[in-house]
């Protein structure tokens, strides 16, 4: 008798002598359940995958660690700077770096870029250089050459070679009326000596040597707004927690998530929204369980109460109904479950949804995924389930 209820409900799942039409309602909850659980899992790992992707993106473009001023805009005692980062063996190396909004002109084409004035040492830090659909990046000693973002230089119709000059202009700091608009710029002719291809996020983006910056801003040679520092990778959070000791709160210094933290909270809170919309469509699914339970209790009403005359009792009878409902959940959420592995298994290998001409949509596997949609399925689907079991009436 201890597990009659879980035989009984499984015998009214698989049996073949209910009514058709209490058939396909049943099959069509299950089918619900396992659509709605394919479909929550296959998104969460396409955002997982968005994540992963991003964060190595963060860490192909962002330094290890990044100093800046906790007030205003340039940095104080480079040269102390310059020493503590020059004797700590735990920095590989690091790069001083200006950026600044900018206005571009060429050939009658007006844009306003970000120019990101770097030094020498900045290809130690970053490889931007594995990132150039065509040309160099610029020479350190150079002060007139620049790398362009493929959407920038594309719009403004610029060619690679020392003929053609674009303009840079960017405002001079004061107050007062001006007499013409000479005085209202400094500005500089540069040429393009490549063209990179990163993300949306550079696609506006002038590198340029650390000195054009400076004269374009009117900063002296030893001028910087930020420092970017290249560290062993086993090194970066206690060699953050070590320079905020050193350095004091004069200097910000943030790690690769840090330095993107609003964007990676964006995507969270994207996630968190998605999450929340598919808690509704499983919701909405799972009244079709709902439904199949309750007409199952209206047809199964004769041997219930051939099962009451045996002795069996009402609050059996309602545990009996409510596991037969949650033998149509399992099913349901493990056929979502597998079918959803193989989807995003599919992604993976064969690519076949293509995020642009180039990418595809990433997509990951993670075990926090599985718990998630298994844990929010079978308590929903548990709730449904319990609830309408408890409308058995014989009254």
């Amino acid at each position: 008798m201890k597990n009659l209820s879980l035989h009984i409900a499984f015998r009214y799942f698989i049996s073949k002598k209910s009514t058709q039409a209490v058939s396909i309602i049943m099959y069509t909850s299950l089918i619900a359940i396992a659509i709605a659980t394919c479909a929550m899992f296959v998104i969460l790992s396409v955002f997982s995958g968005l994540e992963h992707f991003n964060i190595k993106f963060f860490s192909d473009v962002n330094p290890s660690l990044k100093i800046s001023p906790a007030s205003g805009k340039t940095l104080n005692n480079i040269e102390k700077l310059n020493k503590i980062l020059s004797t700590n063996p735990k920095v590989k190396s690091f790069t001083k770096v200006i950026e600044e909004k900018v206005y571009v002109h060429y050939n009658n084409k007006d844009e306003i870029a970000y120019l990101k004035g770097v030094d020498e040492n900045f290809l130690n830090v970053i490889k931007l250089d594995t990132c150039f659909q065509a040309g160099k990046f610029p020479s350190s000693a150079s002060d007139n050459e620049a790398a362009f973002g493929n959407a920038l230089a594309y719009r403004l119709g610029l060619p690679i070679n020392d003929q053609e000059t674009a303009s840079l202009y960017m405002p001079k700091p004061g107050k007062g009326l001006l007499k013409n608009t000479d005085e209202a710029f400094e500005t500089t002719q540069v040429h393009m000596t490549g063209v990179f291809a990163l993300n949306d996020q550079y696609e506006n983006y002038i590198f340029v040597p650390l000195q054009v910056s400076q004269k374009l801003l009117n900063l002296s040679n030893n001028s910087a707004f930020s420092i970017e520092i290249k560290a062993q990778d086993k090194d970066i959070s206690l060699l953050q927690e070590q320079l905020k000791k050193d350095l004091g709160s004069d200097y910000i210094i943030l790690n690769r998530q840090e330095q993107d933290a609003s964007f990676l909270k964006m995507m969270k809170i994207e996630q968190l929204f998605i999450y929340l919309i598919f808690i509704l469509v499983i919701i909405i699914a799972s009244f079709n369980l709902a439904g199949a339970i309750i007409i199952i209790i209206l047809d199964k009403k004769n041997q219930s109460r051939s099962l009451i005359s045996m002795g069996y009792t009402i609050q059996k009878l309602k545990n009996m109904f409510f596991v037969t409902g949650l033998i149509i959940a399992v099913f349901g959420v493990l056929i979502g479950i597998i079918l959803g592995t193989l989807l995003t298994w599919v992604q993976s290998h064969f690519h076949l949804v293509m995020a642009n001409a180039y990418m595809p949509f990433p997509i990951h596997f993670e075990f926090y995924n599985y718990v998630v949609v298994l844990g929010t399925t079978i308590v929903i689907s548990t709730l449904v389930s319990y609830l309408s079991s408890r409308r058995l009436n014989f009254n």
